[in-house]
């Protein structure tokens, strides 16, 4: 968050800005409300924030970003298992679809890539971002 104030400060980027935070790493900041409201309150109210846990933080820091209105990162990259007890592997797409049933539980719409992409006045469609190969 501080280096990206100073990359702003020196016209090195612009918003919208967009913050991608992943709590539970030992390193940093901690699966719980303190860190996560301290980190928060560090951010320009206009960004865009999602947030991630590592491992078993996941889904809890997952549920709290859609309770507070924020962004959710999730994916296999954080965490392989679907369950606490770690019996059950997880797929994408059921960590995906758990995060639909969280977030229409707390009547909060998923924003679509098309969506995403306005907000953060990207070009529409793959843009000069990359594409799909056939």
């Amino acid at each position: 968050i501080n280096f990206g104030k100073f990359l702003v400060k020196k016209d090195f980027i612009r918003p919208p800005l967009y913050y991608n935070l992943l709590f539970g790493n030992i390193a940093c900041a901690q699966t719980n409300l303190l860190h996560t409201g301290v980190m928060l309150n560090d951010i320009q109210e206009d960004a865009l924030v999602s947030i991630a846990g590592i491992g078993h933080g996941q889904l809890m820091m997952n549920s709290m970003a859609i309770a507070i209105g924020k962004g959710v990162r999730v994916g296999l990259e954080d965490n392989i298992w679907y369950d606490a007890e770690r019996t059950r592997l997880a797929t994408n797409k059921e960590l995906i679809e758990r995060i639909h049933v969280i977030a229409k539980a707390n009547n909060r719409d998923v924003m679509t890539p098309t969506e995403f992409r306005a907000q953060m006045q990207m070009e529409p469609g793959y843009g000069r971002y990359g594409r799909i190969y056939n």
